[in-house]
């Protein structure tokens, strides 16, 4: 229920006809780094053994809410998804990282 932190690639590119969302690309998560990861949380039991790591973390449109609803991709608004799609390629890289300033704050 968090969007993952980490590299990624493309894996999948979703047309409108293929996605609930405008359009969507997907992630290789989780990789062998995050089940690695993952697996070590559990035997340092910073995990609970009911854990779960999920998967099917997209990069989609329909974005621009205000608000956290994704339970983990990322949204972005729909000409933001239009212009990502027509640049990524399967196998685009893509790095995650956190922060605790908005995008306007990091443009300025």
């Amino acid at each position: 229920m968090a969007t993952p932190e980490g590299m990624y690639k493309i894996i999948k590119k979703l047309e409108k006809s293929k996605t609930k969302y405008f359009k969507a690309l997907l992630l290789d998560y989780p990789n062998e780094t995050d089940t690695k990861e993952f697996r070590q949380e559990i035997v340092n039991g910073t995990l609970p053994k009911t854990s779960r790591i999920g998967g099917l973390i997209e990069i989609h449109g329909s974005g621009g809410r205000g608000i956290d609803w994704t339970e983990g991709c990322i949204a972005l608004t729909d000409p933001e998804m239009d212009l990502i799609y027509k640049i990524a390629r399967i196998g685009t890289p893509v790095t995650i990282v956190g922060s605790l300033t908005d995008l306007k704050g990091i443009l300025k």
